[in-house]
């Protein structure tokens, strides 16, 4: 891995930040879906989302108006969403985080870095080709009244596998 693919995947600040830094564009977001529904099993293991409990679970895509560069998906189990958090059920197309990293925001206790072909299933909903592992990154992060997890998936388009633009 070269050093600039490092530093965007490894970087604990605003990803959104970090992409329009590192691009030099502003990043687009579309948020594909915000709901309360129930979790996979390992979600619920990580989370501690009891068996039969909804969490919020918020998608996004990002990138510019012809390029997918990442996938989110965000977990937040109901009992989180107090205090400073209540504010992610509101987001919109808005980024998640100017919640996480404003003041007042979270604590992220865990970020794990991974190339995987396990992929979230939402992903298929891009219509995208995907022939070889892609980057992704999980973070935990601790509000006052509980945590959530981020999955990011750094989709083929991402400068990162080209180098192309990736400061």
């Amino acid at each position: 891995m070269n050093p600039k693919t490092f530093a965007l995947l490894s970087d604990r600040g605003s990803l959104t930040g970090r992409f329009e830094q590192a691009m030099g564009v502003k990043p687009t977001l579309t948020r594909l879906k915000q709901a309360r529904e129930y979790v996979l099993p390992e979600e619920r293991r990580v989370l501690d989302i009891k068996f039969r409990q909804v969490a919020l679970v918020r998608e996004i895509k990002m990138g510019t108006s012809t390029e997918n560069w990442l996938f989110a998906r965000t977990i937040v189990p109901m009992r989180t969403l107090q205090g400073n958090a209540r504010r992610i059920s509101m987001l919109n197309e808005a980024p998640i985080g100017k919640i996480l990293f404003g003041r007042n925001g979270a604590i992220r206790s865990q970020m794990t870095v991974e190339k995987t072909r396990d992929l979230p299933e939402s992903i298929s909903q891009l219509n995208m080709q995907i022939d070889s592992p892609l980057w992704l990154r999980r973070s935990i992060f601790e509000f006052e009244y509980g945590p959530l997890m981020v999955c990011e998936v750094f989709l083929p388009d991402c400068p990162i596998y080209n180098n192309k633009n990736c400061q």
